[in-house]
């Protein structure tokens, strides 16, 4: 049996936390998992604290999987087991440089979950051969793409509204506020334009006043505000009507895969992140900057064709359910655990992608 201790903060972001729990109860009766998170209201509530009760303990598990910064801290000085680090998206250069310096004198397996961020970790000194690329799985059981009109109701849309949901959380890099400012400009010919927050990240408040200060108050809902209570991002899918991905720099791509899935059309922003998930006109309407003015054209343009919001729609289900299996991603880190324990070479497996799909080099 092989015996992992996860680590990460007990206020991860989306993508790690649905990772860490997927990975928890999916990989088997082969392998032991404990997860343990750092902060207040965590099982440590902060890095020292972490780090000396891991020295203190005898070590009873073969290796730790630590999900993001501080949790590889506290695995490089808790703890002489060998690693698993998986990167965070906004991965920025001083913890590319901490890692870099751990991976000197410890045995550390980089997981990326973007190409591009793999690519960023390579070209700053992370050997390549220890940077493995494993993106996120989608639970597709979770992912209902039927419309839900109840729900829409419950969070205060009519049901001839046309309902935009940004993707994932509210983050700088995931720019929420241009999704309010491009709804904002259609919504003052048509104020059935409404956009809908998950309600998650440091910046939805910030976003939901910036609604306010245009006087369009009534167009935006914050889902968990609104519901009162907490919300999995796949619930809100059904009371979309479509999806805005508006960033402008390196995101989570999970929310994304999963709006993929549940069949919605999509309008983006093109970065290197964005850009591994879609291509314009194929599975999204894309533009080449988050600017407002440009976004809400694209949106325009999405409602006036239905033909085009089908078919991007369907390629873009297809597509989910071939780059995003949460079996292949399981099975991925099922073999990195066992190499890993083992002090085998680490080498993740890579499905070939099905016949007939259009294919840029994103496997």
């Amino acid at each position: 049996m092989v015996r992992v201790l996860q680590l990460l903060d007990h206020d991860a972001e989306f993508e790690s936390r649905r990772g860490s729990e997927g990975l928890s109860h999916s990989l088997g009766a082969e392998f032991d998992v404990e997860t343990r998170t750092i902060g207040l209201g965590g099982d440590y509530r902060d890095l020292p604290t972490a780090a000396a009760r891991l020295r203190r303990e005898r070590a009873t598990f073969d290796l730790v999987h630590a999900w993001g910064g501080r949790a590889l801290t506290i695995a490089a000085l808790g703890t002489r087991r060998p690693i698993v680090f998986s990167a965070l998206p906004e991965t920025r250069l001083k913890a590319i440089q901490w890692l870099r310096a751990v991976m000197s004198y410890r045995d550390v397996q980089v997981i990326a979950p973007t190409m591009t961020l793999r690519r960023r970790l390579v070209e700053r000194g992370v050997g390549i051969e220890r940077c493995h690329l494993i993106r996120p799985g989608v639970e597709f059981a979770r992912v209902r793409g039927r419309r839900d009109l109840e729900l829409r109701r419950q969070l205060g849309f009519a049901d001839d509204d046309r309902v935009y949901l940004a993707a994932g959380e509210s983050t700088r890099a995931a720019s929420h506020h241009h999704a309010v400012w491009a709804t904002g400009i259609l919504n003052v010919v048509d104020r059935r334009q409404k956009i809908l927050l998950w309600g998650r990240g440091p910046l939805a408040d910030q976003a939901e006043r910036l609604a306010h200060r245009l006087g369009q108050g009534e167009m935006i809902r914050v889902a968990e505000k609104q519901l009162r209570r907490s919300v999995e991002y796949e619930e809100l899918l059904p009371a979309a009507d479509a999806i805005l991905v508006p960033a402008r720099g390196p995101v989570a791509t999970l929310p994304t895969a999963m709006s993929m899935a549940a069949a919605l059309p999509i309008v983006a922003a093109v970065t290197y992140t964005v850009s591994e998930l879609l291509e314009d006109r194929h599975t999204a309407l894309m533009t080449p900057t988050a600017k407002p003015r440009q976004m809400a054209q694209r949106m325009l343009d999405l409602q006036n064709d239905s033909s085009l919001q089908w078919q991007i729609s369907d390629m873009a289900r297809t597509e989910a359910y071939e780059f995003f299996s949460f079996t292949r991603f399981v099975n991925q880190f099922r073999n990195v655990y066992r190499q890993v324990a083992t002090g085998e070479k680490v080498e993740v497996p890579e499905d070939a992608p099905g016949a007939g799909l259009r294919f840029h080099g994103r496997a």
